[in-house]
């Protein structure tokens, strides 16, 4: 095969002669060997291993604009352990630092202070996704592929490639190990998508020893059965970038198959013998660096043993001293001028090809505005950074009205004064009584799924930006509408499955949950869409590993669970995820909203949607500032999701949403008549006895519980009142009902973000003798709820297999169960407040107060 110059930009920059590549490599190891020993973490086994096909991609082979936002730039990825430092290397010699320089100096390399493990940068040029756990990289690859292949079907036109892009991808024999790797290259095969590339650094070394202690397979024969084009280079430690080249060449000579190149390399080659192509060579830094450099940038030892090649390096080294006044060796950090003014001019010529592609684009828009003016102004709208619509906030909004016009239809008032009012502007008796609702009135909920895949299609309708899939569950959970959407898949595809091909905008993930989030994280990093998923909520707990990336990365992704509690009901166990809502809650960076009703529902998505509706700086923050982009989690119910009763307050749901948790249903019902009491949402004249905080399902239990409460402290006052009647003399307290407050709280980590004045006033957290407890059937004991109440009713283990209701009577989560735990709770609590008199009792006074105390009064 002829050598091909892949990137003809680059021609320009080749210095003929085979010693120029090998001049590179070594100089790419030995900054990088510099920067790891300087900032001591770090490793160095893939910068020297891998440096030739680093030298080739950069040097030859990729296209890129260090100082541009070039969308059609190609993407590398890197998926291998420890390479960071080869890369930012890298990035350093084509101009991505700050400023212009002459050389590179131990200030420009001092950012790389996690140099092994790769960090996470700030929009750092080059680095297109932070390296996590090994494998995650891999299928953040896929999802670029997956990018690149759907808007160029969407935008491409004749004569206009917009986008036509390669993704490059570094893995190593760790990568091809874990589990999430296979399921993204399975997938990816399945796809065909041609334009990924991956290099597999075949070095057969892992931390313990040789990889044939747990890992034999043929990795290219795995990949060929997965659909890919598999092609070798027996010797990847040759320094010649033609090697590399011609690899790349054969890989876009097909248009059908994923490409695996599968390089055999020596591990820390060049560390010398004893540690190259050993384990020790796979961690930490190497004691010869001084020596390596004698090697490799001495003239003197360049000469020795005649080489023709080191010869000519020699002469460029000698060049270099000469230059810079050494007299041996070329010192720490220093780049060759002819090294360093190459691969310059390769940054500053893909600079100048970032804007020839926007006077493209410019073009583009001018020549097909007329013809398609719905799919430029998409275009255009989203290269500006604006991903939504203005139209679907309107559409939520209407859908929403329509919702609450069929539930307040039969939803009814819970008072919290027994008796009926009697003042002009209450109900009439007649209506206060109709609070015994027939089964016929009750307000007609749908299931928490429901809503949440009915405002997610409107979104999805709306806005041809908004991508994403499921893991063979949207039959359940909702997420796909292929008259809408299509279907992502070949195009080949499309002759048994109307709507197939690249311009859809469903992802097929099949039963591959880890793979599909990590994909989604690629999607988010590379290209202008909103992705999302929808799951089963334990079904995430097979990617925590994405879901993690994507908050340390701060992706914006939206991930709807489904099925989030004991609710689940026969499934049982395995299926109803206890523990996972706390695990998320626990997770930095990350939104969890459990919405109570579907007007939380939108509002959850108003929040979502917020961040690719408002301009951001994203690069900037110091903890504990608020973050400004972060995935967000709607977990939601299988059943029906509403609330019994009408809320009291003023504040809306998808307003309190925004403040994580807001009052629901005050302690007084002058707050819903018409002229009376106070209008923000509270009530700050009527301090309530208990706070009963909920979120989801919850939010009605507590309320239902709420209404049992209120009957059994006034059948409590009744009693207590006859018990006196004995004492004509005495002039017996009349005890007040209890008073109840319900917060519903969908979001943790919106509510923590809200000043203290808020949260103590919904809370009340500010006052000692009011008695907080929170209701969740969807968390397990001990994971954080204390910190807003004092007593938490929580799942104490996981769930059984039954019908729903038989499952939360049996675990003791019904309005009667959860009333008697609060009264109990309120009764213990009566007894040990302070009270005035406690220093003495003195009799018959004391003990009135006490039980006052505990029937709700002040």
């Amino acid at each position: 095969m002829a050598p091909t110059n892949i990137i003809p930009q680059n021609d320009a920059c080749h210095i003929d002669g085979p010693f120029t590549d090998r001049l590179q490599v070594d100089t790419f190891r030995s900054v990088a060997a510099d920067a790891v020993k300087k900032a001591n973490p770090g490793q160095l086994r893939e910068p020297l291993g891998c440096a030739p096909l680093a030298n080739a991609l950069w040097g030859r082979i990729m296209k890129f604009a260090p100082k541009k936002h070039w969308m059609n730039r190609d993407r590398f990825v890197l998926t291998v352990e420890h390479a960071s430092a080869l890369q930012h290397s890298l990035l350093q010699l084509i101009g991505c630092s700050s400023g212009e320089c002459d050389g590179i100096s131990i200030e420009e390399m001092s950012f790389m202070k996690e140099a092994g493990q790769g960090e996470l940068l700030p929009a750092s040029c080059g680095v297109e996704v932070t390296k996590g756990p090994l494998g995650q990289t891999f299928a953040n690859a896929v999802g670029m592929a997956i990018a690149e292949a759907h808007m160029a079907a969407r935008f491409n036109k004749e004569g206009y490639k917009v986008f036509d892009y390669n993704v490059y991808c570094l893995c190593g024999d760790g990568c091809m190990m874990e589990g999430v790797a296979s399921e993204a290259a399975s997938l990816a095969g399945h796809l065909k998508l041609h334009k990924l590339i991956v290099f597999y650094d075949d070095n057969k070394i892992t931390i313990d020893g040789t990889t044939d202690l747990a890992f034999s397979e043929d990795v290219g024969a795995r990949f060929a059965a997965y659909g890919w084009n598999v092609l070798r280079i027996e010797n990847g430690d040759v320094t010649s970038s033609k090697v590399f080249e011609q690899a790349v060449a054969e890989a876009k000579s097909q248009t059908e198959k994923p490409t695996l190149i599968v390089m055999k390399t020596t591990i820390g080659n060049g560390a010398g013998p004893g540690v190259e192509g050993t384990s020790k060579a796979h961690g930490g830094k190497f004691s010869n660096l001084e020596a390596i450099r004698n090697k490799w940038f001495n003239p003197t030892n360049l000469r020795k043993d005649g080489d023709a090649i080191d010869q000519q390096v020699a002469d460029v080294v000698q060049e270099e001293l000469d230059l810079i006044s050494e007299k041996e060796v070329l010192p720490k950090f220093h780049v060759p001028s002819k090294v360093l003014d190459k691969f310059r001019e390769i940054g500053a010529q893909g600079d100048r090809m970032a804007d020839k592609w926007e006077e493209m684009l410019q073009q583009y828009y001018r020549t097909f505005r007329a013809s398609d003016p719905d799919l430029v102004d998409d275009l255009e709208q989203r290269m500006s950074g604006k991903f939504l619509t203005d139209k679907w906030e309107a559409k939520v909004s209407e859908y929403l009205n329509k919702e609450l016009k069929a539930i307040n239809s039969n939803i009814k008032t819970l008072w919290n004064n027994i008796e009926a009012p009697n003042d002009d502007d209450s109900d009439s008796t007649q209506d206060l009584k109709r609070r015994k609702i027939t089964p016929e009135q009750k307000p007609k909920y749908k299931a928490g799924r429901v809503y949440v895949a009915e405002v997610l299609k409107n979104i999805v309708a709306l806005n041809p930006s908004v991508m994403g899939g499921s893991a063979d569950v949207a039959s359940s959970c909702g997420g796909h509408w292929p008259d809408i959407q299509g279907h992502f898949l070949p195009p080949s595809f499309g002759e048994k499955l109307a709507g197939a091909n690249y311009a859809g905008r469903y992802i097929h993930f099949g039963v591959r949950e880890h793979a599909s989030l990590a994909i989604l994280n690629g999607i988010c990093a590379s290209t202008p869409l909103i992705p999302y998923c929808t799951l089963f909520t334990v079904f995430y707990q097979y990617a925590l590993p994405a879901i993690r990336m994507a908050s340390i990365s701060k992706f914006p992704i939206l991930y709807i669970g489904t099925h989030d509690s004991i609710d689940v009901g026969e499934d049982g166990p395995t299926h109803q995820p206890v523990e996972v809502l706390p695990q998320l809650r626990a997770m930095p960076n990350l939104l969890v909203i459990r919405p109570a009703n579907v007007e939380e529902c939108v509002g959850a998505f108003q929040v979502f949607a917020t961040q690719y509706t408002e301009k951001q700086n994203v690069s900037s923050y110091n903890d504990p500032k608020r973050l400004v982009r972060r995935p967000v989690f709607v977990m939601t119910s299988r059943g029906e999701l509403g609330l019994p009763y009408k809320g009291n307050t003023s504040i809306k749901g998808q307003d309190g949403l925004w403040k994580g948790a807001y009052v629901l249903h005050d302690c007084a019902d002058e707050i819903t008549s018409p002229g009376k009491g106070n209008r923000t949402g509270t009530s700050h004249l009527v301090l309530p006895d208990i706070v009963l905080i909920g979120s989801g399902q919850d939010v009605a239990l507590v309320m239902k519980a709420k209404e049992i409460l209120l009957k059994w402290s006034q059948t409590f006052n009744e009693r207590l009142k006859d018990g006196f009647s004995g004492f004509p003399h005495v002039n017996t307290p009349v005890p007040a009902l209890l008073k109840v407050r319900i917060v519903s709280m969908p979001c943790w980590e919106l509510f923590d973000e809200q000043d203290q004045e808020y949260q103590d006033t919904v809370l009340c957290s500010n006052y000692r003798q009011v008695l907080r407890i929170y209701v969740e059937k969807a968390a397990t004991k001990n994971t954080g709820h204390d910190k807003y109440a004092h007593m938490s009713v929580l799942m104490p283990s996981y769930g059984l297999s039954g019908k729903a209701a038989d499952v939360e009577k049996k675990l003791e989560f019904t309005p009667e169960y959860i009333a008697a735990k609060v009264w109990a709770s309120w009764m213990d609590r009566g007894r040990i407040l302070p009270m005035a008199g406690d220093t003495a009792d003195i009799g018959f006074s004391t003990w009135v107060s006490h039980l006052g105390r505990r029937a709700g009064a002040h």
